[in-house]
């Protein structure tokens, strides 16, 4: 008996066309279909099993990789505002210091009056930064005005000119609070007091393509970064403690403190960059 088998196809599994014919019959001839079914791994069921497994194991291992992700991001971000608010909270007792240390030197000049009107503002200027004290941001408006606030406080002692110019929507954008509030007060303090009235300081605030700049200026000596000494230190410490962390909480619209001086002139400038995009 002869035989021979022919594959038909072999996408699942393989069928054969088996033909039989007898030698001593030869015109005889037998055909039979026999039909090998593929192993259990490559049957079609299998592997579209397979495939749609491995999606779902991925999807699940992608986003718990995710949530891990935004877990992590949300408690350095929490870390950074905790950090913030506590580097913040320690401008208000550095404040109050040099406020009454102001005061306390009106009193000893025998001005009377300028210590009573100096501590009422003082008064009205306190409440609006106790009361903003959890608040990271204000608009640009309340800032300059606390700074207005500010300066005319120390005029009463220092009597110095000061300026504030800017043309923008102060209601309309928002800056950290009480930023520039270290700066001033070592403009005054370290800049103009000794110059009387001849001081000035000056602030201002205008943009730069999608930038925010404000400037601090004041003609006298004012304090330098880097100076040895420990004057002014502090406020300058806390400032740049600040942004560090404020620009790790949005780093993709970050602020910058460069500082320039002259002769007659120093230069405190905050960029924020694209600020207003």
């Amino acid at each position: 008996m002869d035989s021979s088998a022919f594959p038909l196809h072999a996408s699942r599994g393989h069928t054969y066309d088996l033909s039989l014919r007898y030698r001593f019959q030869p015109e005889t001839e037998a055909h039979y279909t026999v039909v090998v079914a593929p192993y259990w791994w490559s049957t079609t069921w299998f592997v579209a099993t397979a495939v749609i497994a491995g999606l779902l194991v991925s999807f699940e291992l992608y986003r718990r990789r995710k949530r891990h992700q935004l877990t992590e991001q949300e408690n350095r971000r929490q870390t950074a505002i905790q950090s913030l608010r506590s580097v913040q909270a320690q401008l208000n007792p550095h404040f109050i210091f040099n406020a009454l240390t102001s005061i306390q030197g009106l009193v000893n000049r025998h001005d009377i009056d300028g210590a009573n009107e100096y501590l009422s503002a003082f008064s009205n200027l306190m409440r609006n930064t106790l009361t903003g004290q959890d608040r990271v941001q204000g608009t640009l408006g309340q800032e300059l005005k606390s700074m207005e606030t500010y300066l005319r406080l120390e005029q009463l002692r220092f009597h110095f000119r000061y300026r504030i110019d800017s043309d923008l929507p102060l209601d309309t954008i928002e800056v950290p609070h009480l930023l520039f509030q270290p700066i001033i007060e070592n403009a005054v303090k370290h800049g103009v007091s000794s110059l009387r009235e001849n001081g000035l300081v000056t602030l201002a605030a205008f943009t730069r393509s999608d930038d925010l700049v404000v400037e601090i200026t004041d003609n006298g000596y004012g304090c330098h970064p880097g100076e040895t000494d420990s004057r002014g230190k502090y406020g300058l410490r806390l400032t740049t403690d600040r942004i560090r962390l404020l620009n790790q909480l949005n780093p993709a619209a970050s602020i910058g403190l460069l500082y320039t001086a002259g002769r007659r002139a120093t230069t405190f400038t905050f960029i924020f960059s694209k600020w207003l995009t």
